[in-house]
């Protein structure tokens, strides 16, 4: 009979194996997420400073954010994920597989963005609006933004299969 700690140990370890693909995709959005967020609230907090133009304060710092995120994002996403689509022995690019990848990927990414730049631009004016500093709107439009879209993308990921091929 195993220990409680080996049990436990082997609870986990199996877990992240099999859902690691998902970890993976997480941890990515949410170290770009942070970043773009970080750009976000500076940018919101210099276009406060030079302009009363809520839509204009609103659509710069959704844009920074937006952005900034997605290059990070795709970077981080390529260095996750090359072993996928290259072979190993030649180290080509295998463009079946990339292919496969790219369009789930893209299909989840706009679905997700879609979700988070709409919310936190009309989050961001209403907040505004309602006398909230810049850079307390900028927070808590992107949290509450976030909350919803990795929700929505983590639904979407395993719905289309994304980490799976098609049997």
């Amino acid at each position: 009979m195993k220990p409680i700690g080996q049990k436990i140990n082997g609870f986990f370890t199996k877990n992240y194996e099999k859902y690691y693909n998902t970890i993976s995709l997480n941890k990515n959005l949410l170290i770009s997420g942070s970043v773009g967020f970080l750009s976000s609230i500076i940018i919101a907090h210099y276009v406060a400073e030079y302009s009363i133009n809520y839509v204009l304060n609103s659509a710069m710092t959704v844009v920074t954010g937006f952005l900034t995120y997605k290059i990070i994002f795709a970077i981080l996403f390529h260095i996750d994920n090359k072993r996928k689509y290259t072979k190993r022995l030649t180290g080509k690019i295998n463009f079946i597989a990339l292919k496969r990848i790219l369009i789930k990927m893209i299909f989840a990414s706009a679905i997700f963005d879609t979700v988070n730049n709409v919310a936190r631009f009309f989050l961001i004016i209403q907040l505004l609006n309602l006398e909230y500093s810049a850079i307390e709107a900028a927070t808590i439009s992107s949290l509450v933004a976030s909350v919803l879209s990795y929700a929505i993308i983590n639904v979407i990921v395993k719905y289309i299969h994304l980490f799976t091929k098609k049997k």
